[in-house]
């Protein structure tokens, strides 16, 4: 059965542990989109033998974000091999502000229209997913700073895409099937506001 397209791109970011990737999966099912992955990417990068995979590593291991300028590579090279027949959906990225402000720039220059949405998750709940996959204190340390970190710094990003009236908010603390069902409703909304403009 073909996909539908949706004629714009999706940002969905999220708390961590928000099930950003199972709802990116759930609308690949659904919608003709390319995932634009940078964990994936950063992953890939690790595992290279090369300057570039060494600092990867090392940002990795200090738990600090990729360098901004290996991001933007990454942004720039989909977007410009960005498929015809699909939207893209960049899963979890941009994080940091700069990147965001660098991925508008060239929607704005590739004539792409796009949505960013957010999924929440409160502090409790956060800690309740990720626990489950924690093995001891280091762990827990882990848990304490990502969640530090992201409040602080995904938190510019938010409100740039919020300043940009370009952000919808999604209730994460909800069972998969209903977060999807919110998600599926903002973007039939906004798909529906563009044609009247």
């Amino acid at each position: 059965m073909k996909k539908t397209r949706l004629r714009f791109d999706l940002v969905l970011l999220g708390a961590p542990a928000a099930g950003k990737d199972t709802q990116a999966a759930l609308l690949q099912r659904k919608f003709a989109l390319k995932p634009v992955e940078s964990g994936k990417y950063l992953r890939g990068l690790q595992r290279n033998k090369t300057k570039i995979g060494a600092l990867v590593r090392e940002t990795a291991a200090l738990g600090l974000p990729a360098p901004v300028d290996l991001i933007k590579e990454f942004l720039t090279a989909n977007i410009r091999l960005a498929p015809k027949d699909r939207d893209l959906i960049f899963v979890g990225n941009p994080r940091l502000k700069p990147e965001a402000e660098f991925l508008r720039k060239l929607f704005l220059a590739n004539d792409r229209d796009f949505l960013v949405l957010y999924i929440t998750l409160p502090a409790a709940e956060i800690w309740e997913r990720s626990a489950k996959r924690m093995r001891g204190v280091e762990d827990s340390k882990y848990i304490s700073r990502r969640i530090a970190w992201h409040k602080k710094q995904v938190g510019l990003t938010v409100k740039y895409f919020q300043k940009l009236n370009k952000l919808q908010v999604i209730n994460g603390d909800q069972p998969v099937k209903k977060v999807n069902q919110d998600i599926l409703k903002t973007i039939n909304d906004y798909r529906k506001s563009r044609t009247t403009r």
